[in-house]
């Protein structure tokens, strides 16, 4: 076992494709080289990698993601190890109290072996062009720049329940990926990263379900040629998931969250939307 480092991208980006992920290149960066995340793979004897598993960490609150064995190494032990090493950087080095992951129906056998167990059913939904959003015309939306970090921060911090501003940083510089910023009487009220080639949004903030539909329905305006946006709202967002269901969108109940440690300071209510399942 290793650190990865950039070389290794590409062999982890096709770990990644080989299970039906997206490689989301700029994230598997986020983890590589900072003080706050760790990734790990192991090679095997003709120097091939063969598993990877990162961990990054918002405060208190640490993340594992990109646990990934290939199929001719599993069951083997490999990917306990990887957990391991991740898990001892968060609650050892990072001094995180509550982990948390997403699961796979064939991971959480070993997630459950190592302490971690479900959170409740999360929501997700589709959310198509045609639905017929009606935006809040009290809320006025507009581009984030790098000149608002600080004040996004500030906002996300207590309701995602970690300090993630070098992640909000990345993506406000990511010039593919539009950041929305939602203010009602200049506060934020909200905000929303849309992956126009995804297409996906995420991650999605906002204090009330007139504010996502709101960002929902920028979202769109910005970006015609998506047809759909993709959402994921915790367990604790009963507000979200009533909002949806009166748009008469189908809602999905998905219980491949799972965490370890007690639960901490954050507003559950708030988040319609992940960054992507290995950060959060």
């Amino acid at each position: 076992m290793r650190t990865a480092t950039d070389a290794d991208l590409p062999v982890i980006g096709a770990l990644r494709e080989a299970v039906g992920w997206t490689i989301h290149e700029w994230a598997l960066r986020a983890v590589l080289g900072r003080p706050e995340a760790r990734c790990v793979v192991v090679v095997n004897d003709l120097d091939r990698i063969v598993g990877v598993g990162s961990g990054i960490s918002y405060g208190a609150l640490g993340v594992v993601g990109n646990m990934v064995v290939a199929e001719d190494h599993r069951r083997r032990g490999v990917g306990a190890a990887i957990l391991d090493a991740v898990v001892s950087f968060l609650s050892g080095e990072r001094g995180c109290s509550r982990l948390e992951l997403n699961a796979t129906d064939e991971g959480r056998p070993l997630y459950e072996r190592h302490g971690f167990a479900s959170i409740g059913a999360s929501a997700t939904a589709r959310i198509g062009r045609g639905i017929g959003l009606e935006p809040d015309r009290s809320i006025a939306i507009r581009r984030a720049g790098a000149s608002d970090l600080d004040a996004l921060a500030s906002y996300d911090r207590p309701r995602f329940g970690g300090d993630r501003r070098f992640i909000l940083q990345l993506l406000v510089a990511e010039a593919t990926s539009p950041f929305l910023v939602a203010e009602r009487e200049g506060e934020a009220v909200g905000y929303a990263c849309i992956h126009i080639d995804a297409p996906r949004i995420g991650p999605v903030v906002a204090d009330d379900p007139s504010v996502a539909e709101t960002l929902a329905h920028g979202a769109f305006e910005l970006a015609p040629a998506i047809d759909e946006l993709r959402l994921n709202l915790p367990p604790g967002n009963r507000p979200g998931v009533e909002w949806l269901r009166a748009l008469g969108v189908e809602v999905d109940p998905w219980d491949g969250r799972m965490a370890r440690g007690p639960q901490i300071p954050r507003r559950e209510d708030t988040i319609y939307g992940m960054t992507v399942g290995a950060l959060g």
